[in-house]
């Protein structure tokens, strides 16, 4: 992802977030796919960084199965990205697996569920989730 992109992403950032775009908070942009996780967790350097994991948790009709093993593999991915002190990350999830009815409201919310409570496991603090299914914004949640 180059800065430009770096940079829209920030501007999709509610507008009550005004200093996380000063701070230029780091953005972590997780995939979810059958039993794939993967990440990339940009900083305001330009730089970035890919991690992936390969779990069971899912199958082919849901995107999660196995809240425990998803949020266990999301902790284990969101902790090989340095910790930030004092400045709160921004998460975008996109969904890039084909599901039969899309992405329905309940593992829409399944997913900020995830985002929270792995976030949390992992001490690392998400303010603000945005869930993209195939590239598409579905929704954006902010604490």
């Amino acid at each position: 992802m180059s800065s430009t992109n770096y940079d829209k992403l920030l501007q999709d950032v509610p507008s009550k977030y005004a200093l996380l775009k000063l701070l230029r908070t780091p953005i972590y942009e997780i995939e979810l796919s059958n039993n794939k996780l993967g990440a990339t967790c940009y900083y305001k350097n330009g730089s970035n960084r890919y991690c992936n994991l390969i779990a069971d948790f899912s199958n082919r009709r849901m995107l999660v199965i196995d809240f425990d093993t998803a949020i266990q593999a999301l902790v284990a991915l969101l902790c090989k990205f340095p910790k930030h002190f004092l400045v709160r990350g921004i998460a975008v999830v996109n969904v890039s697996e084909e599901l039969l009815d899309g992405l329905t409201p309940v593992e829409t919310r399944m997913i900020i569920e995830l985002i929270h409570v792995a976030s949390s496991k992992a001490r690392r603090s998400i303010i603000c989730i945005e869930i993209r299914y195939h590239g598409e914004i579905i929704t954006t949640i902010s604490n």
